[in-house]
């Protein structure tokens, strides 16, 4: 071998070494070392489900708590109180449909405030018998003016009040499936926010209900009047779940109807009676944080409390209810509801199986 072919050999060996030995760091550990324990120490982050998809806890029961207001006139005081709905900070907003008003009271009874008087005009009512709050975006509050015949909303912040469906909505052919159709209440008595901000309206008199966009364009209206399963007698509220399922107060006909996102009729419960699932005019409906479903049972001085499908929970409420009417569930699990022949609200505290 000649000294030139020697040489490269030289200059060769030390960087093929410098690949197969291990490096060795200050510690004396190789590079191998470290990607082995990092291996090990690196675990997957830990997945937490949503309320939604944890299994609901055992009621166990509804305890009877304290009574809010008495009748009257002034701060505080309620004649012929009707639905209700909370807002994020735990003030409560009573459609005061005797007073022709809607009052904010804190979860002791405490006037904070009140919205209107009786007129015809705007940010005026006459029998106001609901309310629903908006979170999407900024605060709005939305109103079942029923005897003018009408949904009234406003911003929180402003407080101006402006009429859904007015005459934007005027259109030409079959009303049903033509969205730009005019939109003409009569007596709607019932009113609620859906999961992405559509407005759901039980338009009582004419025995349907009306979803509308948050811009206000009617998106999906079914009913009409009579028994069948695609019909309502008097509808009087409803409510949406975080799926998008909507259930509708079939007063009239005294049971309760779920419909899915699209409009799709899925499940009928209840009849006429006293018994477990069944009424005699049950008037409102709400959602606790864990999907189970609070329907006052005006004619049976009750509420009743069911699972998403329809399946009978418990009933609460005989002893201290007169005419149980609005109802809403905070998300401490107290449940206020609206008594229409004491002038007050009653509230409760539900109790879950740890």
């Amino acid at each position: 071998m000649s000294k030139w072919t020697f040489l490269p050999l030289l200059v060769l060996l030390p960087l093929c070494l410098s690949c197969t030995a291990p490096s060795l760091q200050a510690d004396g550990t190789t590079a191998a070392d470290l990607k082995s324990s990092l291996t090990k120490t690196l675990t997957p982050p830990q997945i937490v489900p949503s309320i939604q998809n944890r299994s609901a806890p055992p009621i166990l029961g509804v305890n009877y708590v304290n009574t809010l207001g008495h009748p009257g006139q002034g701060a505080g005081q309620f004649l012929r109180p009707a639905g209700l709905d909370l807002d994020h900070q735990g003030l409560l907003y009573v459609a005061d449909s005797g007073n022709n008003r809607v009052q904010v009271v804190d979860s002791e009874g405490n006037f904070v405030s009140e919205y209107g008087v009786r007129g015809w005009r705007a940010g005026e009512f006459d029998n106001p018998t609901d309310v629903a709050i908006n979170f999407q975006r900024t605060e709005l509050l939305y109103v079942a003016d029923t005897d003018n015949h009408r949904i009234q909303y406003c911003n929180l912040i402003d407080q101006i009040f402006y009429v859904m469906a007015d005459s934007r909505f005027r259109g030409d052919g079959d009303e049903e499936n033509d969205m730009d159709a005019e939109i003409e209440f009569d007596l709607p008595g019932g009113v609620s926010v859906g999961r992405n901000g559509e407005v759901c309206v039980v338009d009582t008199g004419n025995h349907r209900f009306v979803l509308f966009h948050p811009g206000g364009i009617r998106v999906l209206m079914r009913g009409g009047f009579g028994g069948a399963r695609q019909q309502f007698r008097a509808p009087t509220d409803l409510v949406a779940d975080p799926h998008g399922n909507i259930y509708i107060v079939d007063s009239g006909n005294h049971r309760i109807k779920k419909y899915d996102f699209s409009g799709n009729l899925v499940q009928i419960w209840g009849a006429e009676g006293e018994g477990p699932g069944q009424f005699r005019e049950p008037r409102h409906i709400d959602i606790d944080r864990w999907g189970y479903l609070y329907v006052t049972d005006r004619g049976n001085q009750r509420v009743q409390v069911f699972t998403k499908e329809g399946e009978t929970v418990m009933t609460f409420g005989e002893e201290a209810l007169v005419d149980p009417v609005g109802i809403t569930v905070f998300k401490n699990d107290l449940v206020f509801v609206s008594d229409a022949a004491a002038n007050d609200i009653k509230v409760f505290q539900i109790v879950y199986r740890p």
